[in-house]
């Protein structure tokens, strides 16, 4: 008795796992449908123009099956099928899974505990357990693989593929298109606030600099700074282009400045009077004028 209710649980695990495979296989041509009815309504196709990458790849033509099908459509298609795995697997993961046992209590409640218990304890060996076996088996006859099946959830998602199959055929029937295309998020995104068209933001230049440095840059080659030498005005105004202002060591040598040597000392150079403080009071009258004599020499 005990391989026998393994049998017949075995048997209703297997037409529900079955079942289970359909209900996938029926989400997901829903949701590919389903998506796909809005991606052409809305124009999707036109994201590819909106990247550099696909344009050499645009209105170009491939063979498949037979049918000829536009680079955008092929890339749709793909598309829609990844996001369409995506949200049938996030679906299917969340959703409450019940297995054999359960749903044969659920839909005959004369084997409501009864059912589990007998399995549980089939390779128990005495005559209460023999008595709930058998019983069991004799209640689970009637039982039919078919109540498993949800016919109603199979039956939204035929409504929904047919749904969207005939807006696919309205569209390409007469032509229609919406007004909405993917290339006007573009100018939605640059009229949103702080999107960076505020000129008190910083931007980033195309040479890696930003607004803040340009500015800077006006500072420090704006109006030139001028001093006064001798009652000149002298320019103190450094060129964009004049590097960091600096000649390196190798560079001055190259040059070829020419100078005029002075004379050993200047006549009318007028000695300092700092010394002054550290001489001895007493000797300053006698080396002051050994140092002019030394001088007049």
């Amino acid at each position: 008795m005990a391989l026998e209710i393994e049998k017949i649980v075995n048997k209703h695990e297997s037409a529900l796992k079955k079942y289970r495979g359909l209900y996938i296989l029926a989400d997901l041509l829903a949701t590919f449908m389903v998506l796909y009815a809005l991606f052409v309504l809305l124009n999707m196709r036109d994201i590819f123009l909106m990247f550099p990458t696909f344009e050499p790849y645009t209105g170009a033509k491939y063979g498949i099956l037979g049918f000829e099908i536009v680079f955008e459509t092929l890339g749709l298609i793909i598309i829609d099928f990844v996001l369409s795995l995506i949200l049938t697997a996030i679906r299917y993961f969340r959703a409450e899974k019940k297995d054999a046992i359960a749903l044969m209590e659920e839909k005959y409640p004369v084997l409501k505990e009864r059912m589990r218990t007998a399995y549980d304890n089939r390779d128990t060996d005495n005559i209460i357990v023999r008595d709930l076996i058998g019983s069991v088996i004799i209640d689970s006859k009637p039982v039919k693989s078919s109540v498993f099946l949800n016919r109603k959830k199979l039956v939204k998602d035929v409504l929904l593929t047919v749904f969207a199959v005939a807006c696919l055929a309205y569209v390409a029937y007469t032509g229609y298109q919406t007004t909405f295309s993917p290339t006007e998020m573009s100018g939605i995104i640059e009229d949103l606030p702080f999107s960076g068209s505020d000129s008190d933001l910083v931007s980033v230049e195309e040479n890696g600099g930003t607004s803040a440095d340009k500015q800077d840059n006006n500072e420090l080659f704006g109006e030139p700074a001028v001093i006064v030498v001798e009652g000149k005005e002298v320019d103190l105004k450094i060129p964009p282009g004049a590097g960091q202002g600096f000649t390196s060591q190798e560079d001055a040598n190259k040059t070829g400045e020419s100078f005029i040597q002075s004379d050993m000392y200047n006549p009318e150079a007028i000695a300092s009077q700092s010394y002054y403080e550290n001489l001895p009071e007493g000797y300053r009258s006698v080396i002051q004028s050994y140092f002019e004599q030394l001088a007049e020499e």
